[in-house]
């Protein structure tokens, strides 16, 4: 349970940086540059929480189950994303390669935090053979 308490507060340190590159966003270069990176940064954090939620639901049992439920939210991963990437176009009018940006970097980082969580997961003793 330390582990994933890391990877939160990994996951929630790498979206702090993130939403202060947005604000850069918003002082120097403009309004809808400064929403495409926000929206990306706020899709990536949801979508790490939702990992962080799943894996804590899945740490009782082993590596594969974990694995498994890391997968099984795939369908759901793609549908938020769609619905930000259109709801951002064409409601918050956004820049879309702002938002790549954003989401790409946020995945890439959550992604590193993902395998360092699966890599420190401790596998229950068993007894060995003699």
């Amino acid at each position: 349970m330390k582990n994933l308490k890391i990877a939160f507060l990994l996951v929630s340190l790498f979206a702090i940086i993130n939403l202060g590159i947005s604000g850069a966003c918003y002082l120097f270069i403009g309004m809808t540059e400064f929403k495409g990176y926000l929206v990306g940064t706020i899709l990536s954090y949801l979508l790490s929480i939702i990992w962080v939620l799943g894996a804590r639901k899945g740490m009782k049992s082993n590596t594969m189950v974990l694995l498994a439920i890391t997968l099984g939210g795939f369908p759901l991963r793609l549908a938020l994303l769609g619905l930000f990437a259109f709801g951002g176009l064409y409601i918050i009018k956004m820049s879309t390669m702002h938002f790549a940006m954003a989401f790409l970097v946020g995945t890439i980082l959550s992604l590193i935090v993902e395998i360092w969580f699966f890599n420190t997961m401790t596998v229950p003793g068993r007894k060995k053979l003699q």
